[in-house]
């Protein structure tokens, strides 16, 4: 194999040296003071970005673990994207390959990430909030606001440095933007869950998706879940989890 040209056995060393000052050795005849600088600089940056993210996290492994927690990222982590604000994801995906910490202090994180993540989202069908008649629930499709929908198996929410969990206990929340751009948490039961999973999964009414999970729970009064169901319904879209319905030919 041709040996790589100069530039870039320098650039190579330079790069590996400030990802891990303590294992490689900085590029011959640049000044520590210079080299330095640019350690600093680098390692600065992201502990400010990822830090702006993950509060909860560094509240509970404390200030020395979380800045050898964010070394450790750039020092093992091949980033794909230049951007700042997709770098916590990076962050996420780093913590999610590793086996030598916490199953609990991934899923925390990961929540405390989709509240950046819900912030930018793109709702789909945004223009049903200005619809004229009145959202019919049951037999029209609800349309969500940007959101997440998710299930873990700690209560993250609850996490503290106070409060460490050690068992599993599944957790399920819906995490949205409401009218005024605020990012809302909302903690569900697994029958609220499971309808909204259903709402999810395909464009269909209310009605259906209530239909089914009857069927489902092995309920034979299909009313009385048509009713929970419904009083469900209104309660999110009152909290603007909601942002209208379709009608389903409109789909």
């Amino acid at each position: 194999m041709t040996a790589l040209p100069d530039f870039q056995q320098y650039q190579l060393a330079f790069t590996a040296h400030i990802r891990q000052p303590a294992v490689y050795n900085k590029p011959a005849k640049v000044p520590n003071k210079t080299m330095a600088v640019y350690r600093n600089a680098i390692f600065n940056n992201f502990l400010s970005i990822v830090s702006a993210c993950f509060p909860v996290t560094q509240q509970v492994l404390g200030v020395r673990a979380w800045k050898k927690l964010v070394r450790r990222f750039v020092a093992e982590h091949a980033a794909t994207t230049p951007i700042f604000k997709d770098i916590p994801l990076e962050f996420v995906q780093f913590l999610a390959k590793l086996e030598d910490i916490p199953a609990y202090l991934q899923a925390l994180t990961h929540y405390e990430w989709v509240e950046l993540a819900v912030a930018y989202q793109t709702a789909e069908n945004e223009v049903v909030s200005r619809q004229e008649t009145k959202p019919d629930y049951l037999d029209e499709i609800p349309q969500f606001a940007a959101h997440q929908l998710l299930a873990y198996d700690y209560p993250v929410h609850q996490i503290s440095k106070k409060h460490i969990p050690d068992t599993h206990i599944p957790t399920f929340l819906l995490v949205y933007r409401n009218q005024a751009f605020e990012v809302k948490f909302v903690v569900l039961n697994p029958v609220t869950y499971r309808l909204l999973s259903l709402l999810k999964a395909e464009p269909c009414t209310g009605r259906q998706a209530l239909t089914k999970l009857a069927q489902e729970l092995q309920q034979q009064d299909v009313n009385a879940i048509l009713q929970f169901g419904l009083d469900i319904l209104l309660d999110l879209a009152s909290q603007q989890a909601f942002i209208g319905t379709t009608k389903t030919n409109e789909r």
